[in-house]
């Protein structure tokens, strides 16, 4: 059974998301906003691909990591198509992967 990881960035007034797919033989996959799937050898890599990039864990930002990237902790959350997480499709949510945030006072 694979697990996942949401990773979040932030360039200008867009946000962008990724997942982090923790495969049964330890590679791990990334996808994300530019709908392109990755594959890595294990987590580490992958980790090391998303903060290079400088993605953040979407689980270990607070409220205070969220207005500094520039939007309210409460109004996002990973993206979702509503179905069961080993039964999305990429495609349905390639087009949640990014979006636009509101003007900052």
């Amino acid at each position: 059974m694979s697990t996942e990881q949401w990773f979040v960035v932030t360039f200008g007034d867009m946000l962008h998301w990724a997942r982090l797919t923790l495969n049964d033989d330890d590679s791990a996959d990334v996808f994300s906003a530019n709908g392109e799937t990755e594959h890595f050898p294990d987590e580490h890599a992958a980790m090391s691909a998303l903060f290079d990039a400088e993605y953040r864990v979407f689980d270990g930002i607070d409220e205070d990591d969220a207005e500094m990237m520039g939007f309210d902790l409460d109004s996002v959350a990973p993206p979702h198509t509503g179905v069961d997480a080993s039964e999305e499709d990429n495609e349905d949510l390639l087009e949640q992967m990014t979006m636009k945030l509101p003007p900052r006072d």
